[in-house]
């Protein structure tokens, strides 16, 4: 039994009502409450969580939990200054601190978490048989699947899913650790056994005012949590990891250090070989160095799998048993997808969705890409206006035939965000050789640039991968690039 007491938070402001009665679950949503919940209104930029008090009782709430001020409410009620530092802590506390009993990583950074989540998860099914991971994907607990609603769950249900995940004896995990969990207190009281960083490039402008924030943001995975002593993996071949490395030593922090070519660093590769749809290369990690196989092309997945093998040496898993789990993981949905056609032609579905990915991928595919490099993409709406023009730009510099179209508008209007990118696409000078196209409605992009393009062309269709729906101010429709690729055909 749980008693409301013995699980309220180390900041209260005030209490009304009696604290000593049993909590039988936590919930944030009025919609979900069951009876005996605590419900804790959280704090949005829109609306307060506070106005679904009244509907949180009808649905059984047995108590509250509020940032702002309510009377005449007759079950106990918890003033709290931050309702979400406060959820993160009671949730905690209610399912008895479950990341405490579990090796648990976390990566963050800009590029790389989904790819790197998936392939440590491989590595620890095959270390020690079971493990969970939790993602932009979707949350995979080894005995149930969970589409994601945000890459890192909020509190509760992180907590929630934790201590479920030890009754059905699964005591090994990883997820991603979004920019946006670490500013909104998701993760605040979740023990990390080891943490990594990948890398920060320009993203979620609409979210972080500058870098300096965003950056600030996932320090905190390192430098700010409560637990500081977990295990510390940074990739250096960026200047926000030479940034991080720099202020983990200034804390008096231990750390590894990894990179694609840099020899001083702790993890790194040599002898690479890198095809369209697998990697080989030697790994060195700590003085130790064995040939591994990756089934995935572009040297910044070779990066990918250095900071997986960085992050689980760290857990203590052995090279050779980390090379496996490696080599077994057959793809990642959406990150250098291929769909299968009759045409001879290199389809390439990817979630590149920044100026920096939508660069690696193309590079990554130029190598294998016998005649023209086929770009199709667009960028989302209400998100990083700033990027546009740089992956336009991007895009006609290292492609043959850009095909420019809607992503996900959400709020703004299709042709105002192509405008945008063509923008970045004008700066420059385009030789003749090449072709510029728009489309705002992307399946018909889709089929144009598959229409156009023949046996030994790579048509990229970036920046929604994983994705199955497309989402308009007024509604979400089914959108999938990789049906509509093969619809094409059919």
């Amino acid at each position: 039994m749980t008693r409301l007491k013995d699980i309220l938070p180390s900041k209260v402001i005030e209490t009304t009502g009696d604290t000593d009665i049993e909590i039988t679950g936590i919930s944030f949503d009025s919609r979900e409450v069951k009876k005996g919940d605590l419900f804790v209104a959280l704090s949005g930029n829109n609306i307060d969580g506070c106005s679904f008090l009244f509907d949180a009782i009808q649905h059984g709430a047995v108590a509250a939990m509020i940032e702002g001020n309510r009377k005449n409410v007759e079950i106990p009620v918890i003033k709290v200054p931050d309702s979400r530092e406060a959820l993160s802590e009671v949730s905690a506390k209610f399912y008895n601190n479950p990341s405490e009993k579990i090796k648990l990583i976390g990566i963050t950074g800009t590029k790389g978490k989904t790819t790197i989540s998936y392939m440590i998860q491989s590595i620890l099914k095959e270390a020690y048989q079971k493990a969970f991971r939790m993602g932009t994907i979707d949350y995979d607990m080894g005995y149930k699947i969970i589409q994601a609603k945000n890459t890192t769950p909020e509190s509760q249900v992180l907590h929630s899913l934790m201590a479920e995940a030890l009754k059905n004896g699964i005591d090994h995990g990883v997820m991603e650790v979004s920019s946006h969990a670490l500013k909104m207190w998701r993760v605040e009281n979740v023990f990390f056994s080891v943490a990594g960083f990948t890398n920060l490039t320009l993203e979620h402008t609409e979210f972080h005012p500058d870098m300096e924030d965003y950056y600030n943001s996932k320090k905190r995975l390192f430098l700010e949590l409560a637990y500081k002593n977990k295990k510390k993996v940074i990739g250096i071949d960026n200047e926000y990891g030479l940034k991080l490395v720099k202020d983990c030593k200034k804390a008096g922090l231990s750390f590894k250090t990894v990179s694609l070519n840099n020899t001083e660093a702790d993890i790194y590769s040599s002898n690479r070989l890198v095809k369209g749809t697998e990697s080989i290369f030697t790994v060195h990690c700590n003085g130790e160095e064995k040939q591994c196989k990756i089934n995935l092309g572009g040297e910044y997945n070779v990066f990918n799998a250095l900071m997986a093998v960085g992050m689980c040496s760290e857990l203590g898993v052995s090279l050779e048993t980390i090379c496996n789990g490696l080599q077994k993981l057959k793809n990642v949905p959406g990150r250098l997808e291929s769909i299968e056609n009759n045409k001879n032609i290199n389809i390439i579905v990817d979630y590149a969705h920044s100026p920096d990915a939508l660069k690696n991928v193309l590079m990554a595919l130029r190598p294998v890409t016998e005649k023209k490099l086929i770009t199709v993409f667009g960028c989302g709406g209400n998100r990083s206006h700033e990027k546009r023009p740089i992956m336009g730009k991007t895009a006609i510099e290292l492609s043959d035939i850009v095909i420019v179209t809607s992503d996900n508008p959400r709020k703004e209007d299709p042709q105002s965000i192509i405008n945008s990118i063509m923008e970045g696409i004008k700066s420059v000078t385009i030789p003749e050789t090449k072709e510029v196209y728009q489309f705002v409605d992307r399946k018909e992009a889709i089929y144009k640039a598959l229409s156009i393009a023949g046996s030994g062309d790579t048509v990229l269709i970036a920046g929604k991968g994983h994705e199955t729906g497309q989402y308009f101010s007024d509604k979400t429709i089914s959108f999938d690039d990789r049906e509509i690729a093969r619809s094409f055909f059919k």
